[in-house]
């Protein structure tokens, strides 16, 4: 049932969670034959996990929160639920520096608690009637996104039509992978892509080598692969290279960053909380932040991360956030941050489909002519969630 309206905040009670609705949705299709470029068994994905929270209040809110992956652990929507509700009953939604500690202290749970921080600003934001973007400061009501590529195998003259199909669609930039085994192999793929916009589009690369370790399977690049490759790159006129170096290879990834002048390095979807960041800005790692608002802390936790990068003069846009509620939380953050870039909008017709990473929405995020994408009017969160959705699997609509 719809909710109702929320009720004014001067001198009302305080709003506490008196219950939490978690469940499992298994297996929905995002597309076919998707290969990940990460991935040294390069096993076919055609489908998503994903888990979705409910917190309820004293005062009919309720706010909503999902997290995503391409196979959740079993049984993760009890174990979610048994953790939150340990702690969360009974509280003040409003006390949300304090309930900031638990995701910390839970970090090492069976599974990650972060995007329960979603649902609670999702609740904050209807208290206020305000969209979340607004209770923070608006900045602006739209950024750009870029399309994000993922599956691996496709040519690059292939991907050079992908880029001008794109554009017609709004995208006014586009990710690529670099996943070849030299650097001469790698920058073919960008070179062909940046022929065919003709300047129309930015064009970035992601080299996914944050997780890498010496002996894993090629390619693992060194300091010396991450330079060279940079330097090509930049002279091409590419806007970003994304994760060229183990994300804890402080000192290499300054270096490489070092010999830019006007190409971004970005990366920082895997970190997880405040000091790598702060090593990052401070150590001139990365000039380009992309935190994840479920992987790499609360939603609390990144956007002081997105106010520290404004202190460095460093832009700020998040990494895709594992679901469509995700990316809609980052559209918040990023509208409410002067320092806001791009928002990444995972986009890959055929092998990963918007339906299947933004599932319980009506329809994937629209793109304008422009090449923006707007911000909820709508209290809280404001996501175009779908009433057929929420039925099937015993969720509250609001």
């Amino acid at each position: 049932a719809a909710l109702s309206a929320a009720p004014p905040l001067r001198n009302s009670p305080p709003i506490r969670i008196t219950k939490i609705y978690t469940t499992e949705v298994r297996n929905v299709a995002t597309g076919k034959g998707l290969v990940l470029p990460w991935d040294p068994k390069k096993i076919p994905q055609d489908t998503r996990d994903y888990v979705i929270a409910q917190i309820f209040t004293n005062q009919g809110l309720v706010g909503t929160a999902m997290d995503g992956d391409y196979k959740l652990p079993a049984g993760i929507a009890a174990t979610v639920r048994e953790h939150a509700e340990a702690y969360f009953l009974g509280k003040d939604v409003f006390d949300i520096q304090l309930h900031d500690q638990l995701f910390f202290q839970k970090v090492k749970a069976p599974v990650r608690l972060f995007f329960l921080d979603i649902a609670l600003w999702d609740i904050l934001g209807q208290a206020a009637g305000l969209p979340l973007y607004k209770l923070w400061g608006a900045h602006s009501s739209k950024v750009r996104p870029y399309a994000a590529t993922v599956h691996f195998g496709k040519t690059a003259a292939e991907r050079a039509d992908d880029a001008l199909r794109f554009y017609e669609q709004g995208f006014r930039a586009i990710k690529l992978r670099l996943h070849k085994l030299t650097i001469e192999e790698d920058l073919e793929l960008p070179r062909q892509v940046i022929a065919a916009v003709k300047g129309r589009m930015d064009v970035m690369v992601d080299a996914n080598q944050a997780g890498k370790r010496p002996g894993d399977p090629p390619p693992v690049w060194d300091v010396e692969r991450s330079r060279r490759t940079a330097l090509a790159l930049e002279e091409m006129g590419l806007y970003w290279l994304e994760e060229p170096l183990p994300r804890h290879d402080f000192a290499g990834l300054a270096a490489t960053r070092a010999a830019l002048k006007r190409m971004h390095l970005a990366g920082g979807e895997g970190n997880v909380g405040l000091d790598d960041f702060r090593r990052y800005c401070a150590e001139g790692c990365y000039s380009y932040l992309q935190p994840d608002p479920v992987q790499s802390g609360s939603l609390t936790l990144v956007r002081k991360i997105a106010a520290m990068a404004e202190a460095f003069g460093i832009p700020f846009g998040p990494h895709h956030g594992k679901s469509g509620v995700g990316m809609l939380a980052s559209l918040h953050m990023q509208c409410a941050a002067p320092n806001s870039g791009y928002l990444e909008y995972m986009i890959d017709p055929g092998f990963w489909n918007p339906e299947g990473f933004q599932a319980g929405f009506e329809a994937p995020y629209p793109v304008d002519k422009q090449g923006f994408i707007h911000a909820p009017e709508k209290p809280g969160l404001g996501a175009p969630w779908d009433r057929k959705f929420f039925a099937k699997h015993g969720l509250t609509f609001s």
